[in-house]
This record gives C-alpha cells, sequence and structure tokens, in this order.
C-alpha cells in the first residue's frame, strides 16, 4: 500500500499528463501523498481472491454467461481443470498446478476478452483499497504486447453486465454495463487516444500509460493519465513471475481516488494517478452509494497474454502525521511554549486502537511540561511522549485533528539559530513512515551588560582590618550571561586583602589582587535584572594609611565586560585608644567519647580599652579526636579548615561589652578519653594582645553505654568501665 498522508521531501516523478479545463474533465486533487511505501499488512481484509487455485467462490466472483466456442475468450482459471467456462477450465488449458496459478483475462490471440466482477458491493464511502498482481507477457503476432488490463469500479446497484466492454483499445472496461470509472493499465497505449469509441483522449497512441476513463453512461470520458517511463510488460517475458506488476487502486472515505504500481524492479511503488476527487469530476454522474470491483482486460489486432493474481479488497489503515510549531517568538533564554498537532490523512482510514506520539527537542530547548486535552504526556530527557485511546469516541476520523499537546520549555540563554523537532504518531494498524521534522529559529540573546560596586563597610581606618562587599548585577535591558563570571579587584597600596568569600563564588588572592568567579551559565545564569550574592572582602589597613586612596574593579562574562570601573576609599587615623579583647572557650555540658559536642566562645572588651575599629576574627582549634562542624554566631562569619574555626565580626565591640557568642558544634571520637587541651586565637586592630594563643582544657568523658573490652570480653552496664572490669 503506497503511504497516504504528509508529505515528506517528494521529488517530482514522470510526466503526468493532467487534462485542462477546457476538455470539461476533472484533474486530481493535490493532497500531497507519499511517492512510495510497502503494502500494509494490517489492514482489515473485506474481500480476496489469490486466484491460484482449482476453483474460485462463485458466490463472491462473477465471471459473465459464456457460449461454448465463442471466439472472444472469457476469464479462467489456469489451474482448473473438468469443466471450461468463466472461472473454470480455460478453452486452452495451462495445466497450472493448484495453488500456482492464476485468473487469464486473455490468451494471445487477436480480439480476445475477459472479466471477472466481486457480487458484493461495497459503500463508496466506506473506504478501501483493492490491489493485485497482473503480468501482461508472451506477445504474438510480431511481438507488439496489446493491449492492457482495467481495473473498474462499476455501480454496486446496477445489473451484472452480461458481455465485457470493447476490445482493443477499451480494455474490456469502455461500454462495459455499469461501469462508474476505469483505470487502464495502458500498455499498447490506444485506451488514451481520442480515435476510439470514448469521449476526449489525446493524439495517438501512448504505451505505458496508466489512464482513468469515467462511466459508460457519458461516454467513458477521459480524466486523468499517466505515462510511466517503466515498461508495464517485460520486454521478453514468457511467464508471468517475470513479468509481474502490482496495482493498487485506493477509494478514501470522501470519495478521493489514487492508483499506484508496484513494477517489482527493486525501485519504490510510484504514485501513478494522484489523488482525484470523485464528486469533482466535470460532467460525471453522481457516484453511485455502492461500487462494485472488477478486472478486465482485451486484445486487439495486436495480442499478449493477460493474467491476474492475488487480488485483495482491504480496508484503509490510519495514517497519522504529526506537525510541531512555536505559539510565537522564540528566544534564547526565554520560555517557549510549542504545539504539536497530530492529524490523520483525508485518504486514510480511522483509528483504532491507541496512539502514542512523541516529540524530540533539539539540545539548548529543554520541555518542561506537557498536557492536552484528551493526552497523557510523560517528559525523558529530550523527548515528550503522549498518549490517548485512539478508539471508540476518541478515533481519529480521516482528515480530522486532535487537539494539541501543548509543550512548555526553557531555552538557554546560548541558544541560537535554526533548530529542527522531530516527531511522529503511531497507532494500530498504521504504516510505518520517517518520522515529521518541524523547523524553527532561535533568537539569540542580547548581550549582558554587568554592573559592578564596590565599597567598604564602614569606616576604613589606618592600622585596623576593614571589609568590603563587591556586589555585580547585570541590567535590565540586557541579556542572560553566557559565560564564566569573573570579578577582578585591585586595592590600592596600604590596603591589604587577606580574606574573600561569597555564596556561589570561588575566590584568591594575590598580592593586591582578588579574583573570585563563578558559572554564569545553567543554574547560575544571571538573568536581566538580577544581581548575584555579594563577594565580601577582609582586608588588613595599614598603621600609615591616610587620605583617599583609589581601586578598581571589573567584572566580565563569556571574557566580556565594560572594563574597570575606579573607587577612592577615605582612610581615616587610628582611634586614640585601643581595644583590649578577652576570649574564653567552653564546652557547653559533658563531653562524651562517641557523641556530639557543643562549644561556647565568648569575646568581651575590656571596659577600660577603646572600642574595636575593625574586624575581630577568632579562630578555636580543637584536639585531636574532637572535630568541628558548624559554627555560628550573630553577626560573626564562620569557616572550618580541618580542626580550626575561624570566626569574623565586623561590628563594633564596644568598651565592657561582649560580641554575641559563637557557638560551635563538634564530633567527639569514640576513642577520645581523658583531658584535652584546645586553644582560641583572638584578634582584632589595635588590640595589643592580638595573636595571643588561650589555652584551655576538658574532659572527654566514657559514653556509659557503650559496650568496652575487657581483655576479651565485652562487659555492659552502667557502672564505670573499670568496675565492669573489675567484675
Amino acid at each position: 500500500m503506497t503511504d497516504i498522508g504528509h508529505r515528506r521531501g517528494r521529488k517530482a516523478g514522470p510526466l503526468r499528463a493532467r487534462l485542462a479545463a477546457p476538455l470539461g474533465l476533472a484533474t486530481a486533487v493535490a493532497l500531497g501523498l507519499s511517492l512510495a511505501a510497502p503494502l500494509s499488512a494490517s489492514a482489515e481484509e473485506i474481500a480476496g481472491e489469490p486466484f491460484t487455485g482449482t476453483s474460485v467462490d462463485e458466490a463472491t466472483w462473477y465471471g459473465g454467461p459464456y457460449t461454448p466456442g465463442d471466439p472472444t475468450g472469457f476469464a479462467c482459471l489456469t489451474a482448473a481443470t473438468g469443466e471450461e467456462g468463466p472461472l473454470k477450465k480455460c478453452q486452452k488449458p495451462v495445466g497450472d498446478a493448484a495453488g500456482e496459478g492464476a485468473l487469464r483475462l486473455t490468451t494471445n490471440s487477436q480480439q480476445q476478452n475477459g472479466y471477472v466482477i466481486s457480487k458484493r458491493a461495497i459503500p463508496s464511502r466506506a473506504g478501501m483499497k483493492f490491489s493485485v498482481d497482473f503480468a501482461v507477457y508472451n506477445p504474438g503476432n510480431g511481438g507488439v504486447p496489446a493491449d492492457g488490463i482495467s481495473l473498474m469500479l462499476l455501480d454496486g446497484n446496477a445489473e451484472m453486465p452480461k458481455r465485457s466492454g470493447q476490445n482493443g483499445a477499451g480494455l474490456g472496461y469502455v461500454g462495459i454495463g455499469g461501469g462508474y470509472l476505469g483505470v487502464g493499465l495502458d500498455v499498447y497505449g490506444n485506451f488514451t487516444s481520442d480515435q476510439f469509441d470514448a469521449a476526449g483522449g489525446l493524439d495517438g497512441r501512448t504505451p505505458n500509460s496508466i489512464t482513468v476513463r469515467g462511466a459508460v453512461g457519458v461516454k467513458n470520458p477521459l480524466v486523468a493519465t499517466y505515462r510511466s517511463t517503466r515498461p508495464l510488460a517485460v520486454d521478453g517475458a514468457t511467464n508471468r513471475a517475470q513479468a509481474r506488476r502490482t496495482a493498487i487502486v485506493e477509494l478514501s472515505t470522501e470519495g478521493v481516488m489514487k492508483v499506484s504500481i508496484d513494477f517489482h524492479d527493486g525501485r519504490p511503488v510510484r504514485e501513478v494517478i494522484e489523488p482525484v476527487d470523485l464528486d469533482e469530476i466535470k460532467g460525471q454522474p453522481p457516484v453511485p452509494s455502492s461500487l462494485r470491483i472488477g478486472i478486465a482486460a482485451s486484445t486487439g489486432n495486436s495480442t499478449a497474454i493477460h493474467e491476474a493474481w492475488n487480488g485483495k479488497i482491504e480496508s484503509l489503515s490510519p495514517h497519522l502525521t504529526t506537525s510541531v510549531l512555536p505559539k510565537g517568538p522564540v528566544n534564547a533564554g526565554e520560555p517557549a511554549e510549542f504545539e504539536m498537532t497530530t492529524t490523520n490523512d483525508k485518504l486514510a482510514g480511522p483509528t483504532t486502537g491507541e496512539v502514542v506520539t512523541t516529540q524530540t527537542f533539539p539540545e539548548g530547548v529543554k520541555p518542561v511540561a506537557a498536557s492536552g486535552d484528551g493526552w497523557t504526556c510523560a517528559i525523558a530527557g529530550q523527548t515528550v511522549t503522549c498518549k490517548r485511546p485512539g478508539t471508540g469516541a476518541d478515533a481519529l476520523k480521516p482528515g480530522d485533528s486532535y487537539p494539541p499537546v501543548k509543550v512548555k520549555t526553557e531555552v538557554a540563554a546560548d541558544a541560537k539559530g535554526d533548530k529542527n523537532i522531530t516527531s511522529s504518531a503511531t497507532t494500530p494498524g498504521s504504516t510505518p513512515s520517517a518520522p515529521d521534522t518541524s523547523t524553527f529559529t532561535v533568537t539569540p540573546a542580547k548581550d549582558p551588560s554587568l554592573v559592578v560596586t564596590t565599597k567598604p563597610v564602614g569606616d576604613v581606618v589606618g592600622g585596623q582590618p576593614a571589609g568590603y562587599t563587591i556586589d555585580v548585577a547585570n541590567k535590565p535591558d540586557a541579556g542572560a550571561t553566557n559565560g564564566e563570571v569573573k570579578v577582578v579587584r585591585t586595592f590600592p597600596e596600604g590596603i591589604t586583602p587577606v580574606t574573600a568569600v561569597g555564596e556561589g563564588w570561588k575566590c584568591a588572592i594575590e598580592g593586591q589582587t582578588v579574583t573570585c568567579t563563578r558559572p554564569g551559565t545553567g543554574a547560575d545564569v544571571l538573568n536581566p535584572g538580577n544581581q548575584y550574592p555579594p563577594i565580601s572582602i577582609g582586608v588588613h589597613v595599614d598603621d600609615d594609611a591616610k587620605g583617599p586612596l583609589e581601586g578598581s574593579t571589573e567584572a566580565t562574562t563569556g571574557g566580556k565586560g565594560p572594563g574597570p570601573v575606579k573607587d577612592t576609599t577615605d582612610v581615616k587615623p587610628a582611634p586614640a585608644k585601643d581595644p583590649n579583647l578577652s576570649v574564653v572557650t567552653k564546652p557547653k555540658g559533658d563531653v562524651i567519647a562517641g557523641k556530639p559536642a557543643q562549644f561556647t566562645v565568648d569575646v568581651s572588651n575590656a571596659a577600660e580599652a577603646g572600642p574595636t575599629t575593625g574586624r575581630t576574627v577568632v579562630a578555636r582549634t580543637f584536639p585531636e579526636g574532637v572535630t568541628p562542624v558548624k559554627a555560628a554566631g550573630d553577626g560573626w562569619q564562620c569557616a572550618i579548615v580541618g580542626r580550626t574555626v575561624t570566626c569574623q565580626r565586623d561590628a563594633v565591640i564596644e568598651p565592657g561589652k561582649s560580641a554575641p557568642t559563637i557557638t560551635i558544634d563538634t564530633k567527639v571520637d569514640a576513642s577520645a578519653t581523658g583531658q584535652l587541651e584546645g586553644w582560641t586565637d583572638l584578634s582584632t586592630p589595635g588590640d595589643s594582645n592580638s595573636g595571643n594563643r588561650v589555652f584551655d582544657t576538658f574532659v572527654v568523658k566514657a559514653d556509659p553505654n557503650q559496650d568496652i573490652d575487657c581483655g576479651g570480653w565485652l562487659a555492659t552496664g552502667t557502672t564505670t568501665r573499670a568496675a565492669q572490669c573489675e567484675e
């Protein structure tokens, strides 16, 4: 069966002679069918007859009356024996074995004819496909094969014809009783001609043409014709196998007919008559309510054997196509919505089972949600799969489309240019075909435009620590970042960076320069109008630093940026009185081996001292066996490296006041025991005690519920370990 439906890159075929309007004849309706596809094995067979055996069901097939000795012949079975006659033994017995025969329509004698007609009439709007193998071979009288075979659509309400149509050019169809439409497989070429008793035609003969003629009641007018570059009869063929061809006639539920030929030459099936809307053929009577299928053939002065076999009438299979279109412009870095529409071809049959569709989006366009009326959808990576029943009330009729599937996507900031979406729809019985491809264009994002602001946190005082913050924002009318974001801060002489941290930032310090980076793409992209978490930099200010000092900061993304931004810092003189800080570190409750333990660190300023003027830094180092896991305090910025917790705080500690308590959570090794010693370093600018180390001790107690080893046996209970082992 030829693939029916969405056109996929079809190339122009051989010349199709289409009749012009002045002749008053309809041309084919250009519905865009595929040129070729394998016959479907999934369509439901309505009726069929191989004609290869010794008999046929004469309740199903009619071969006309027979007068013994009639020289014009009749359609017979080459494998039949016994009585001769239509659909029985041939006048000239062939002797084919049962199961290996064919329906012989003519011998290679002059003025022969034969026909067969299905007795079962099919509603003309039911949709069907008729296929049959045929062969024209072993010509006589000079070796020019003639004439050809006709595939007939006859009025199902008319009487069965008592004789064949015209011999020779008429191919047994022209003039046959009840004939509505005949497809001539015209080897010799006169079925197309205007030089015999039929309405209209072309000058001279057109060998190897496939031609459609209309109803008998209007003198079988010429409707459409196609001249094949491939022969309908194989030169030198002496048997049906060598000359085999397959004809396929399809009639849709909309009354649209098309014809295809399989030449069995290793090339695809060829559509030879493009879709013809039977309701639009000028001069034709209305389409009968029902139709019968017929096969006829004839010879004239030139001859050949005409045979047919493997006749089959099937229901039409569904043929689904898909189309995916964006619902507006697709811009890089912005959400986009797409709609997929699934359509059943006008010349196909309805769906009879579950319909499954897929859409695969290109990299850079990620589907995140999919839904549609009647659809159930799932997303796996770049592919959206949707299903629906496809049967009963949900069956998709020919020419109809399902409600669209709407897919929401996220478009990457660096996406751009033409992109393809591949999509397909399958349902039981449908003909396999290549996926549909839809193309759309992603408009590139605008370039990002970063704004960087650097400012000190509070006053910067000579001889004291100080802090700076750096904010990086993207302008509202710019594009999203599309590469690594880098911030390079250069401090003036007299202000030396010592720490640099920021959520999501990786920072390094080299001399007077702090360099911080982050990905700037994917989940870390900085969209227009947004800003990153700030970078916090702790600095040391020289004792003799003074006056306005100039620094610069540059922010880039993808290696591009607006250039360095300069700023000045007004360094104030150091205060007359230095702070005098002290620190006390102690456990909060018992410290038990194998259990979490909590410590507190309290920093106080002596009443007679001056206020702190810069950053206060506390570094607590725990002994082996005790590992810090978390540290926090109101206003403190804490970090843990190994067994050392370093906390920094920029707020002032006034004389006689204490900073908020730092609470440190630790884990204690199960093997830790006895009295352990730790130490705490405390520093703040101007404090003469800065750098002094304060040692402290604490006792690690055994877990009373833990089993102990008493020299090869285990002791448990709530008494002390020593007591247990003594027992």
